[in-house]
């Protein structure tokens, strides 16, 4: 019996011995390892910025989705957009719309069109900020496309709500700024 404890309390003994050759010898080697794998993870601290305008985005992208749909939501159709459906259909026979289908509605109410496009275009975007941290320059790419958001789907969601045509004289330069936004991850 004594030589199978002094078997096993030598084998303990080695395999203890053999742990601690592996471990660190100084609290700092530790340290340094752990701190090595956090900053794997540690995002710039002037990118950080773009996540929270990406917050604020996505949020206000919610906001103006909800209130478009519940505004522009139409609970009867009226006679004028009727014969404008009937037109189209009269003009271009073989397209075969017929009046009560989403596309020649969406076609002639300007205004939820509008709308929706500057919303899809506001979520697309806001995600896309949250990629702007890991690009080259974040800055440059953040910036280009937070001014791509205001100009193209602010100006959008100005028009719908407003039927006011004069701020669409700006949708355009929005829109380049979104397209050098996307080129500028590339850079």
């Amino acid at each position: 019996m004594a030589d199978i404890l002094n078997g096993i309390s030598g084998g303990l003994s080695s395999t203890f011995n053999g742990l601690i050759r592996i471990l660190p010898r100084r609290k700092e080697e530790v340290q340094e390892a752990i701190v090595r794998e956090i900053q794997m993870f540690v995002i710039p601290r002037s990118a950080r910025l773009f996540i929270r305008i990406a917050g604020i985005s996505g949020a206000i992208a919610v906001a103006m989705g909800a209130y478009g749909s519940h505004v522009f939501r139409q609970k009867e159709i009226d006679q004028r957009l009727k014969e404008a459906c009937g037109f189209v259909l009269l003009m271009i026979p073989k397209l075969k719309l017929q009046c009560s289908s989403m596309y020649c509605l969406r076609y002639h109410s300007g205004g939820q069109w509008t709308f929706e496009i500057a919303s899809k275009y506001h979520f697309i975007h806001t995600l896309a900020l949250l990629a702007v941290p890991f690009a080259r320059k974040p800055v440059l790419t953040g910036s280009l496309m937070t001014a791509g958001i205001v100009l193209f789907c602010g100006s959008c969601y100005y028009h719908a709500m407003t039927n006011n045509m004069a701020i669409r004289k700006v949708t355009p330069y929005g829109g380049f700024l979104l397209i050098f936004a996307w080129v500028s991850f590339a850079l």
